[in-house]
């Protein structure tokens, strides 16, 4: 799934193709904590299950996380999980005028809320979900509410806007005319309903939003990795980064190829001493040629100028340089490439030598069930594996090889990690969980997730930013947060409101003693 946002070239990677931290101590630098809190409900068949309900519901507040989204704010509970596990249920009895019986089931929900710097936290702000099943009605939703025109009904609850699609703004006021003025006829309002108003496609609420504290500056468990607290035999630093398609593998300009190189890149300028130390399968990834000729000395900045700024070319021939994007495509994609480089850290007058191995992929990580459980054997790998994790590509928001039940706590070392899943919302489908299932918990892992959408353009910099920031040594998680905002054509330092879960309980401090990487 694709989103253009106004410029083709401008899409986000969203589409479908201990607990951790208490809603006052989410470290964010776009995000404010806070608690939100709404009322909502759903019509069912007379005496329907729980389950029916609970269905019901939880595809209506699917569609608040786009109708939230538009208001720069996202939610925590994934899937509306723990919600909808502690629900209180109120079913109502209606008759619908010249029509059947119906149930109407009214229920609050209650979570933890990132809002975007400059939005009031302290606020009521008035939240307009999708009512019933709107995947049947999308025919008629999408070309009025939807921020795409090109998405498929399952999807329609992330590109639902009701406030700046200015048509779906007008059916909303207008449905709720129509439904207030047919309300009139009613002779009981506690049992009776009319046909406007159970066949209506909106439902308009109040959220209300209380300001939580802010987390304190917390650091990375630097110490751990480096091999100064805990297992003082390391002598590796393990990172994996892997990188998603966004439409066509086979396409050199494909964001996700092009970020790949971009990462590359940018993680080479802040860590000089990088190599490729193993490729597999065995690639030769400097071996390029025109007319059966092999191009003589190409360097890793030609290769990453011709992917990511179309330029530096040894030919003006379009043809050519398309063949050579075609090499690079074939030579940088399904296939691990590790990077190694030797590093040393000094902390209170103690010296380690340690090694730093970065393993990337590029490459299909869903789209078959072949592919997610490929995909899936390298994210065990990883899991077990890393010291650092990155995941950049897609969320697929519930359908891809990185969602959570996939995996469980016997996956994962008891040791400390880190993780960012840089996708589109991020934030409800990936951190709570993996803390949950983690072996110690948020005092031994800690996750980075994104509120907002994060637009594939520059998501290979703030992979970078955040790879060569946790392995540094020396800045707060506050401050490679920061480092992570990247430039895009409409906003200076975009940050998709990102923010760190499971890091309260982190204990590495500079005051005890900074830690120096040369």
């Amino acid at each position: 799934m694709r989103t253009a946002i106004g410029l083709a070239l401008l899409v986000t990677a969203c589409g479908i193709t201990g607990e951790g931290n208490s809603p006052d101590d989410l470290t964010s630098v776009d995000g404010q904590n806070a608690v939100i809190d709404f009322d909502g409900f759903v019509d069912v068949a007379p005496g329907a299950s729980d389950a029916v309900v609970k269905d019901a519901i939880h595809k209506q507040l699917k569609s608040a996380l786009g109708a939230l989204r538009e208001q720069g704010i996202g939610i925590a509970d994934r899937d509306a999980q723990r919600n909808l596990a502690t629900m209180t249920l109120t079913h109502q009895a209606f008759t619908v005028l010249g029509g059947n019986a119906l149930d109407r089931v009214r229920y609050h929900y209650h979570d933890t809320a990132l809002v975007e710097r400059g939005h009031s936290t302290s606020a009521t702000i008035d939240l307009t979900m999708l009512f019933g099943d709107y995947v049947a009605r999308a025919a008629e939703l999408i070309p009025i509410c939807s921020d795409d025109q090109t998405t498929d009904g399952d999807s329609l609850w992330y590109h639902y806007q009701p406030r700046t699609q200015a048509a779906c703004a007008q059916a909303i006021a207008s449905e709720q005319q129509r439904i207030d003025s047919d309300r009139q006829s009613l002779t009981d309002l506690t049992t009776q309903l009319t046909a406007s108003d159970a066949n209506r496609r909106f439902l308009a609420t109040r959220a209300t939003l209380t300001p939580a504290t802010a987390a304190p500056t917390k650091y990375p468990e630097y110490d751990k990795l480096w091999g100064f607290a805990g297992d003082t035999s390391r002598q590796k630093i393990v990172v994996y980064s892997f990188f998603g398609v966004n439409a066509n593998e086979s396409d050199p300009h494909d964001d996700g190829l092009v970020e790949y190189l971009r990462f590359e890149r940018e993680l080479r300028k802040k860590l000089p001493a990088l190599r490729v130390t193993e490729t597999n399968p065995s690639a030769f990834l400097l071996d390029f040629y025109l007319d059966g000729q092999k191009l003589p000395n190409i360097t890793w900045d030609n290769v990453e100028q011709w992917v990511v700024d179309g330029t530096g070319f040894p030919t003006t021939d379009a043809n050519k340089q398309a063949d050579l994007l075609r090499q690079v495509q074939q030579a940088f994609s399904e296939r691990w490439i590790v990077w190694t480089a030797p590093m040393t850290a000094t902390r209170n007058g103690v010296t380690r030598t340690m090694t730093i191995e970065i393993r990337t992929w590029h490459g299909w990580e869903d789209g078959s069930d072949d592919i997610r459980l490929h995909a899936r054997w390298r994210y065990l790998e990883a899991f077990w594996n890393a010291d650092v994790f990155s995941y950049t590509g897609h969320s697929h928001f519930g359908h891809g090889p990185l969602e959570p039940w996939e995996y469980n706590g016997g996956n994962f070392p008891d040791r400390y990690q880190a993780m960012l899943i840089n996708s589109c919302l991020s934030f409800n489908y990936y951190d709570e969980d993996f803390l949950a299932m983690h072996p110690g918990g948020s005092q031994q892992l800690d996750v980075v997730v994104n509120g907002l959408p994060a637009y594939w353009m520059g998501m290979g910099q703030s992979t970078a930013d955040y790879v060569a920031g946790v392995v540094g040594g020396s800045q707060s998680w506050r401050q490679v947060l920061t480092s992570m905002a990247v430039d895009l054509p409409w906003q200076h330092g975009y940050d998709p409101m990102r923010a760190v879960n499971g890091e309260l309980d982190n204990t590495f401090d500079p005051a005890g003693g900074a830690i120096t990487i040369h």
